[in-house]
């Protein structure tokens, strides 16, 4: 087993094949997040001392597993601190349910929104509908609210949270941009802004 933190919120744990083998966990309990998967993942976060190391107790957690071709499983471990109206953590029960309610995200600049949907592409993110506006020298992505609800989104919000300045819900600054603000892609932004 081994252990790479990523950085201060994310923590990258891989096992070999065998490893998982051994507990008794097949690839196939993961991708159904059953009770065995749960159990992996509880008990990995208290084997590593991830959770005195990352003090995830009034935290959330976003919890990715995957595979590779080394024949190694690969899980992610992302400390989420401010993500709205997510249940708490429980160790019994790592499952995640949630209820996203950020649909507008600031950006210090085109790049770094071009640096994001380079991400974005290569992990096949959900966006949904979603325009780019500009104002006051700051872009913003509006996620429609059909997007920001769909379960897929979840992931998506992670990795916006990474490269955003700040997110906002419905609220009066998302009127002034709407209003004040210069439209510069409509419906589908990141995805046209991912083909170049």
């Amino acid at each position: 087993m081994k252990i790479e933190k990523v950085d201060d919120n994310k923590v990258k744990i891989t096992l070999s094949f065998e490893e998982l083998e051994m507990r008794n966990i097949t690839l196939s309990d993961i991708e159904k997040n059953n009770a065995a998967a749960k159990n992996l993942f509880t008990s990995l976060i208290e084997e590593t001392n991830l959770d005195e190391d990352f003090q995830f107790e009034n935290s959330q957690l976003f919890i990715e597993a995957s595979a590779d071709n080394n024949n190694t499983f690969i899980l992610t471990i992302t400390k989420i601190e401010d993500l709205p109206d997510i249940n708490k953590y429980s160790r019994k029960n790592p499952k995640v349910l949630y209820k996203i309610d950020s649909h507008l995200f600031e950006f210090s600049s085109l790049d770094v929104i071009l640096d994001f949907c380079k991400i974005a592409k290569e992990e096949n993110l959900f966006f949904g509908k979603n325009t780019l506006y500009k104002y006051n020298d700051k872009y913003f992505i509006l996620f429609s609210e059909t997007a920001v609800k769909n379960k897929k989104f979840i992931k998506t919000y992670v990795m916006l949270s990474e490269y955003c300045s700040r997110y906002f819900s419905y609220d009066l600054f998302y009127t002034t941009i709407k209003e004040k603000g210069l439209e510069v892609i409509a419906n589908r932004a990141i995805q046209k802004l991912m083909k170049i």
